[in-house]
């Protein structure tokens, strides 16, 4: 009977260690009166590689980025309408406290044919501006990064949890959070 005790004991003891902590999924800028939400533990989302965030963060300060991704998996259509969604949500905000004001323009192509943000087939782009593309699981997507190449944000994940975890990473970029 004691052994009982001693056993019920032990087990809601070492159950009380084994808390796992709450995710963290807000914040505060200074200066800042919104709160941004993100979709994942920013902890998560912060291990998530970003190469040359300086330079990807200027990118976003020159008003205009070019968003551009292959329409041909409507899956994937759907994550890039989701992460799209995010990024929208906090970034030009973000980008208005410090002074600035950014648009996005949305192309795809399927196969060699481009269309703009309405459908409508148009000739190859000719961006002169930052370029950020989505690659998701079907559309060429080979790790989970966000990634700076001549110029273009390469955002990838190779699942729709990966792709929202580079999409909360490049928001964090853009917000130039690098730890919580």
């Amino acid at each position: 009977m004691k052994i009982s005790y001693i056993l019920v004991i032990a087990v809601i003891l070492i159950a009380g260690c084994v808390q796992e902590e709450a995710p963290v999924n807000e914040v505060s800028i200074p200066g800042h009166a919104e709160v941004y939400t993100f979709s994942n533990d920013i902890r998560d989302a912060i291990k998530v590689n970003a190469t040359e965030p300086a330079e990807m963060r200027k990118m976003f300060y020159k008003g205009q980025m070019n968003v551009v991704f292959d329409g041909s998996s409507q899956q994937d259509n759907a994550y890039f309408t989701v992460v799209m969604s995010n990024i929208m949500a906090k970034v030009p905000t973000y980008l208005a406290y410090e002074g600035v004001f950014i648009k996005f323009q949305p192309y795809y192509f399927i196969g060699d044919t481009w269309y703009d943000k309405n459908g409508n087939e148009i000739e190859k782009p000719d961006f002169g501006g930052p370029v950020l593309w989505l690659k998701g699981p079907a559309t060429g997507a080979e790790e989970t990064s966000v990634k700076l190449e001549n110029a273009t944000i390469i955002l990838q994940g190779t699942s729709y949890k990966e792709l929202t975890l580079a999409a909360d990473k490049l928001a964090l970029v853009a917000m130039k959070v690098d730890r919580i």
